[in-house]
C-alpha cells in the first residue's frame, strides 16, 4: 500500500515546518493527494472479505488515521502561521512578499479576507465607522451572559449531516455487549466501540456484530 512511504513524507515535512517557524512550500497538489489515497484505502477496506475481523482491515483503518491526523496537523500548523502573517500586516509590521507567495490559492484568499475582517473590526469599534460590522449583522449577535456566549435560536442551529451512505441506506440500533477495535463502516464512517454503547450503525455492520453475539439489535416499535 505504500502507507509507509507517505506517511513519512507527510510527517518530514511537517517536522520541517515545525522546525522552521516559518510558512513553507508545499506541494500544490497535497490535500487533494491525501483525500484521494485515503479514499483509495477505503477501496482497499471494502474489498476485504470481513475486513472487520481481518487483520489488514485493522492496518488500513490505522493508516487512515495516521494520514488525516497528520495532514490536519499540517493544515493547523499552516493556518497559525497565515494568521500571525496577517496581524503583521495589521499592525503594519513589515510582511515578507516570498511569505504570501507560499500559500496555496485558497490559503491566500483566506490571508486577505482575514486582513479585511480584522481591519473592519477596527473601523468599527476604535474609529466609530459604519461597515460590515455594523447595522443588523450585529444586533442578530444577542449576547446572553457576561461571559459572553452568543445566544442562538434553535432555527438557527444547524441539522447533523446526514450519514454518508456509498450505496448503502439501512441503519440499525445495536446494543455493544463488548469492546471492539476501531472498524471502518459501510458508511465511510470509522467506529470505536465499547460495552454498553447504543449506537446507530450501517445494518451489515450491525448484522456482523450481531451474528458474533458483540451486538444486539434493537427493534423500536413506532
Amino acid at each position: 500500500m505504500m502507507v509507509a512511504d507517505i506517511l513519512e513524507k507527510l510527517r518530514q515535512m511537517l517536522l520541517d515546518m515545525q522546525h522552521s517557524g516559518r510558512l513553507s512550500h508545499i506541494e500544490p497538489r497535497l490535500y487533494e493527494n491525501a483525500r484521494a489515497y485515503i479514499e483509495k484505502l477505503k477501496e482497499d477496506y471494502y474489498s476485504l472479505e470481513n475486513p472487520l475481523e481481518n487483520r489488514e482491515g485493522g492496518l488500513i483503518i490505522e493508516a487512515i488515521g495516521s494520514v488525516n491526523d497528520t495532514v490536519q496537523e499540517i493544515f493547523s500548523i499552516r493556518t497559525r502561521q497565515i494568521l500571525d502573517l496577517a496581524f503583521q500586516q495589521i499592525e503594519g509590521e513589515y510582511v515578507d512578499k516570498e511569505e504570501t507567495r507560499k500559500m496555496l490559492p485558497e490559503e491566500r484568499a483566506m490571508f486577505k479576507q482575514i486582513v479585511e475582517a480584522i481591519e473592519e473590526c477596527r473601523k468599527a469599534l476604535i474609529q466609530g465607522e459604519v461597515n460590515l460590522f455594523s447595522g443588523e449583522e450585529v444586533a442578530a449577535v444577542e449576547v446572553t451572559d457576561e461571559v459572553g456566549y452568543e445566544k442562538i435560536e434553535p432555527s438557527a442551529v444547524p441539522s447533523p449531516p446526514a450519514p454518508r451512505t456509498p450505496g448503502l441506506t439501512a441503519y440499525a440500533l445495536v446494543h455493544v455487549r463488548s469492546d471492539v477495535e476501531s472498524f471502518m463502516g459501510l458508511d465511510g464512517r470509522t467506529y470505536v466501540l465499547e460495552e454498553g454503547d447504543i449506537i446507530t450503525l450501517p445494518e451489515k455492520n450491525a448484522e456482523l456484530l450481531c451474528e458474533h453475539n458483540i451486538g444486539l439489535n434493537i427493534r423500536l416499535n413506532k
